[in-house]
């Protein structure tokens, strides 16, 4: 605990008549450490900084987005959407505040959200193995006795645990930095057995963060966190959160409207489906000349047709969603929350979450994710990671560079885990010819 804490305890101020807990204590790290001389930077700025430079975020430029990083050198990578993601999430917050959306008790913590929103939208992806869900899938089915797997559950550990800028702290992010990233806050045990032991992976983090969870959510009245960690059922039995920060509702917002458009751009230029096709699915959306939204802001099915004229037109027409579904926002009030960063959440406009789920539903997931040519991909690379973390756990020290170098009291398996989830899809597949390929590899090879 850092010493504002114990100030602020001591004058008995840790929470205010509001339910709010002093904003210094959002800043605040799990291991209090002092900047470097005459570093004039926030803490949130700092943050931001150690992402950007840190070895998983450079790592993202060789992990599958939609398609294989291999194909081709024009679609996005997770990388590249990362910032975009950044991009869009500050102009939604731009957005909130050019229209004086931003309530009185928020507009406190609003007045840091520039760096806070940048660290989580470009830290959203940390935690993606290689061969996107595919390989997530993988280690999921290898973790279930041991903790699970899940991408954003590994992007919390990757940040509290295992970047390699304090020692078993990752980058010692602030208390907000963690809650901007932290879309699942429950953990992988509060889940049924039923769930933990299914094939699609909880929603989650890891029990091995709980205490930095727990920390991360000291500030917060006790009927707050109380609520804030509820399960809620859902469709097809299966529970799940439905709670998050402020900051991380804007940041998943950047996200949808990211994997709605630009995924979209890719698909058509990279020619994944046929302008029949998608013009054929398009046009079921817009029957009876349907348009989404009003006046001059609006997108209709003449939209669609403009992504096969000319690249121009392509990114003419992307734009004018991205601009309708930035434009279309609201700020949700949460009235079973005191604190304002989680009273209010970002979310799409009602009137344009159907055009949104269409976006993403029927377009890039159904006519691109699920063709059998991606499929096929995807399961090659869970097959592929499946045989290496197997290989590897077999007799980690051997095998694993670096071995006995770290410990932590984790599991073998889970540092296996970590291990391939840290990889490329290159490196991973490397790796794999590494291990089962006969004259592949050498002992020179940088592992």
């Amino acid at each position: 605990m850092s010493i504002f804490s114990d100030l602020f305890r001591s004058v008995g101020v840790y929470f205010s008549t509001k339910g709010s807990a002093p904003m210094e204590m959002f800043a605040e790290r799990l291991v209090h450490e002092f900047p470097r001389p005459e570093d004039w930077r926030t803490p949130f700025s700092r943050d931001r900084a150690r992402i950007i430079h840190s070895s998983s975020f450079r790592r993202l430029q060789g992990k599958t987005q939609v398609m294989g990083t291999g194909e081709n050198d024009f679609h996005r990578t997770r990388l590249t959407h990362s910032l975009e993601v950044a991009q869009i999430g500050l102009g939604l917050f731009e957005g909130l505040d050019k229209r004086g959306m931003i309530p009185s008790d928020l507009a406190a913590f609003a007045k840091n959200c520039r760096p806070i929103l940048s660290a989580a939208c470009y830290a959203h992806d940390l935690g993606h193995p290689p061969f996107g869900h595919g390989g997530e899938k993988a280690l999921h089915k290898q973790m279930i006795e041991f903790g699970g797997f899940e991408g954003n559950a590994h992007t919390i550990r990757l940040l509290a645990k295992l970047e390699k800028y304090n020692k078993n702290y990752g980058i010692n992010p602030t208390r907000r930095v963690i809650l901007s990233v932290l879309k699942y806050p429950i953990a992988f045990s509060a889940y049924p057995q039923s769930q933990q032991k299914d094939f699609k992976p909880p929603k989650c983090y890891f029990d091995t963060e709980s205490r930095v969870i727990e920390w991360a959510l000291e500030p917060f009245s006790a009927s707050d966190r109380e609520e804030f960690v509820r399960l809620f059922p859902s469709s097809g039995g299966r529970s799940k959160p439905r709670y998050k920060s402020f900051d991380a509702s804007v940041m998943e917002c950047g996200d949808d409207i990211a994997y709605c458009a630009h995924d979209l751009e890719d698909v058509v230029a990279r020619k994944l489906v046929g302008k029949d096709d998608l013009l054929s699915c398009a046009e079921r959306f817009f029957h009876n000349d349907k348009k989404v939204g009003g006046g001059d802001n609006c997108v209709c099915f003449e939209d669609f047709k403009m992504l096969f004229i000319d690249s121009y037109a392509r990114k003419q027409s992307i734009g004018k969603i991205i601009n309708l579904l930035m434009t279309n926002t609201d700020l949700k009030t949460l009235p079973q929350f005191c604190h304002p960063l989680l009273k209010y959440q970002l979310v799409l406009d009602e009137s344009v979450r159907e055009f949104a789920e269409f976006l993403k539903t029927e377009l890039t997931y159904g006519m691109v994710v699920r063709k059998p040519e991606v499929q096929m991909l995807e399961r090659k690379g869970q097959r592929l990671i499946e045989a290496v973390f197997l290989e590897l756990v077999s007799d980690p020290e051997a095998l694993v560079p670096h071995w006995g170098e770290t410990d932590g009291g984790d599991t073998d398996e889970r540092r296996v885990c970590d291990y391939l989830a840290g990889m490329t899809d290159a490196f991973a597949a490397k790796i794999y010819h590494r291990l089962f390929t006969p004259g592949v590899g050498s002992s020179r090879d940088e592992l």
